[in-house]
């Protein structure tokens, strides 16, 4: 046998493994009602594997960006009116919660830069939150360290999804109880009201043909995460038009929250850890004390807007916008409401970017 074919027998082994130990954790963890159950499970998975094996496969690009399409799918069907008038009613609050975050993150920056020595474009960049893939790629054309923006972006991403399961959880927000793991989002059932396509073939059919075709639209149209907005901007449009009630076969939705979970986990691995050296700490308490952070400005959006305390928590907490969303289907969380304010904080951090970009360039 020769050496590829030893390469790839050895890479469909990791996977096959890795998959059935991720569904069993994930399972597991739903068993054990953690919010976002496939998330979580089978991060905690990749993060163990990534650091055993530092030269392990990552998930590949299309397997991410089909993943991203299916949450889309679940995120438009939970979409309700309702929410446009709330944000509207509530503008003042939720645009200075939105300023205030990114006030937040661009703080932590440079506060990091100045106590770990590390380079102001770096710091800026590795904390911006909710766009980490988008800061990733802008890293290396600014001069800063990718590999150190990549540790810092994603050190925030896991402590988000690690803070905002417990806090779900056992009700750490105030004004909220201890709550189980909910199935909110995850259905595969048909709405009663009246639609042109009824059946449940149909309706599953529509819905990976609104996917496919969204997240195919969102990536060349170059959107913020555009494999999830593409087809949650076309979905919620087939929603509001009355054509369909979108929904997916029972299992679909926790195999793409599986593969999304894994992803998060790979992207940690011994050398980015070692390259990161003595800052890991720092990185980590940095991203823990910007999530408490802004933990306080969901308080406030909670408490000036009457916004029940664990949708404001996860609507400010530091991204990534598909973790997030999907913690919040996970949850007793307003998902759609969830959204909407991460979306607009989301295009606001990719307009900071873009500016301070330019200025460096």
């Amino acid at each position: 046998m020769t050496e590829k074919a030893l390469s790839t027998k050895k890479k469909v082994l990791w996977w096959a493994i890795l998959g059935s130990v991720s569904a069993l954790t994930g399972l597991l963890a739903q068993t054990l009602q953690v919010p976002a159950a496939w998330l979580v499970g089978p991060m905690l998975i990749g993060i163990m594997a990534a650091l055993v094996w530092p030269e392990h496969p990552r998930i590949p690009r299309g397997g991410r960006v089909a993943s991203l399409a299916v949450v889309g799918g679940v995120l438009a069907a939970t979409f309700t009116p309702s929410v446009v008038p709330l944000i509207a009613a509530n503008w003042l609050p939720v645009c200075l919660v939105v300023s205030g975050t990114l006030a937040l993150s661009l703080g932590a920056g440079l506060l990091l830069a100045r106590i770990a020595s590390l380079e102001s474009r770096t710091a800026t960049l590795g904390t911006l939150p909710g766009a980490a893939s988008g800061m990733l790629a802008m890293s290396g054309p600014l001069g800063a360290d990718p590999r150190l923006v990549a540790v810092m972006q994603y050190t925030r991403v896991a402590v988000v999804v690690f803070s905002a399961a417990l806090v779900s959880r056992f009700g750490l927000v105030p004004g909220t109880a201890p709550q189980p793991g909910s199935t909110q989002g995850l259905q595969s059932t048909v709405s009663n009201t009246p639609v042109l396509f009824h059946q449940a073939w149909q309706t599953y059919g529509l819905t990976l043909a609104v996917a496919a075709l969204g997240a195919w639209a969102g990536t060349r149209l170059r959107l913020p995460a555009g494999a999830l907005m593409g087809p949650l901007l076309c979905g919620i449009a087939l929603e509001e038009l009355g054509v369909a009630h979108l929904g997916w076969p029972p299992g679909v939705p926790q195999v793409a929250f599986l593969i999304l979970g894994l992803w998060v986990g790979l992207l940690f691995d011994r050398t980015s850890i070692r390259n990161a050296g003595r800052l890991f700490p720092l990185v980590l308490a940095s991203a823990a004390a910007l999530t408490a952070a802004c933990a306080g400005l969901g308080w406030m959006l909670s408490a000036f807007t009457g916004i029940d305390g664990l949708t404001a928590y996860l609507a400010t907490t530091p991204g990534g916008i598909d973790s997030v969303a999907i913690m919040a289907l996970g949850s007793e969380a307003q998902a759609p409401l969830v959204l909407a304010v991460q979306m607009l904080r989301l295009f606001a951090v990719i307009i900071v970017g873009a500016i301070i970009g330019r200025r460096w360039s």
